[in-house]
């Protein structure tokens, strides 16, 4: 299963992701800017419209924010080595099973936020489930936090 997934295509088609994600951000900001011209055709004659201005525009500058956390995802994503892992680190492919027999396969990669391409669940190194198998090897049996309750989690492969 695992030895089917070429990870340099999967890394290339995520980066695709986080660009798709940065575009739609950069038009919402594009969007809460123009509510927030104020020009001699245009000027807010009430609190009201005054308020929905500034509104406008802290919602751009969060946008703004937003986009420049994406670049440094989209930075770090560039760094990751697409070359085999023998270890759960980011840039690895495992594939773990829990409890309940459920597979998944994961790819450790910035910027992962559960997103799903084709039958694998990119996930960021810093999410709860990577923290918990950070370092795990095929064959290492970690418990993970999963909402109110723990669950025993086996790595059976790593690349």
């Amino acid at each position: 299963m695992i030895d089917s997934v070429h990870k340099a295509a999967l890394r290339a088609r995520f980066a695709d992701v986080l660009c798709a994600r940065r575009d739609t951000l950069l038009a919402a900001r594009d969007d809460a800017r123009a509510g927030t011209r104020v020009d001699g055709t245009h000027r807010p004659e009430n609190r009201g419209e005054r308020g929905a201005v500034s509104a406008q525009g802290y919602l751009a500058h969060g946008l703004t924010a937003r986009m420049a956390e994406l670049d440094v995802m989209l930075e770090a994503l560039e760094q990751v080595a697409a070359g085999p892992c023998d270890r759960l680190v980011s840039g690895a492919l495992a594939l773990v099973c829990d409890e309940s027999e459920v597979l998944q396969l994961l790819y450790v990669l910035p910027g992962g936020q559960g997103d799903r391409i084709d039958d694998v669940i990119v996930v960021s190194p810093r999410a709860p489930v990577v923290q918990a198998l950070a370092g795990a090897q095929a064959g290492d049996v970690r418990q993970v936090r999963r909402g109110d309750r723990l669950e025993w989690v086996e790595v059976l492969e790593v690349r």
